[in-house]
């Protein structure tokens, strides 16, 4: 069974919705963002993914599960696109069947929108995470986060900017200016965790491992005083890091799996050096 909570974001969203008069439309964003989540919910259950539970944000919520990216950077990519796609085809065959019924003209404009903001590419959003999974190719996993950090925060303030504007022609709604603080948060929770994220995970690094033939392998050289989030912070899925430990004339001393680091952090703190971590 899964949990259905409401955060308080959320909460808020649909008392300003009812404030306004709008409270069909307030229902209306209630079921579709349930929806919306049990897309990625069901996604993952067909993965064999534990869903723990469904947390409704405004313009989306998170379907909270076990860590989805010890399996590889497209599972997310998949889990993250189920919930626009469900949204999507509401609005498809409501805006069909809004032709001889002005009832589902309301779900159709609302799940659009909600297709459009979960596509934005800014974190915590769909569009976000599915964008991160793509620069993974390229970027470590900390590089990919910041990216849709800046890019998250930069919405986020043009939703506010735009919001003033609406206001200031008459309009009531501060819808834009909550999504743009979830928007906010939600990018300053990601970079806060993304840094050590990987290293918390000893099943991500055990299958990496398990499957090196399949995998990139990249070569991090550092020396003994060097800090462990700088290997970390170069740490990507579908990458095996491979750390080399170098004397100040340049020759390996010894050679560090990601797992090894990972120890080391578990052991030692974020802040140990390398030169902490023996084999």
């Amino acid at each position: 069974m899964i949990r259905i909570k409401f955060n308080a974001f959320f909460i808020l969203f649909l008392f300003a919705s009812l404030y306004t008069g709008y409270i069909s439309q307030s229902i209306t964003i209630f079921l579709s963002v349930l929806l919306h989540e049990l897309g990625h919910a069901i996604i993952a259950k067909l993965l064999a993914i534990r869903v723990e539970e469904i947390e409704l944000f405004p313009f989306g919520g998170v379907a909270k599960m076990e860590d989805i990216t010890k399996y590889g950077g497209y599972m997310e990519a998949f889990i993250a696109i189920a919930g626009p796609g469900v949204s999507g085809v509401i609005a498809a065959i409501s805006a069909i069947l809004a032709l001889k019924s002005e009832f589902f003209a309301a779900i159709a404009q609302f799940n659009f929108i909600l297709l459009v903001f979960n596509m934005l590419p800014a974190l915590p959003m769909d569009g976000g995470r599915i964008l991160r999974n793509i620069l993974l190719h390229h970027k470590s996993y900390k590089q990919a986060t910041k990216a849709m950090v800046v890019s998250g925060r930069l919405i986020a303030i043009a939703l506010v900017l735009y919001n003033i504007i609406v206001i200031y022609r008459g309009s009531n709604s501060f819808a834009f200016i909550i999504t743009a603080v979830f928007i906010y948060l939600g990018c300053h929770k990601e970079m806060k965790f993304c840094s050590y994220y990987y290293l918390l995970n000893k099943n991500n690094y055990k299958k990496n491992h398990g499957s090196k033939n399949r995998l990139k392998t990249r070569i991090i050289p550092v020396y003994d005083d060097t800090l462990v989030r700088f290997a970390a912070n170069q740490f990507s899925p579908g990458t095996v890091c491979i750390v080399h430990v170098l004397d100040n004339s340049g020759h390996i001393i010894r050679i560090l799996s990601e797992v090894d680091i990972m120890d080391g952090f578990l052991k030692y703190g974020y802040d140990s050096r390398i030169g902490q971590i023996k084999k």
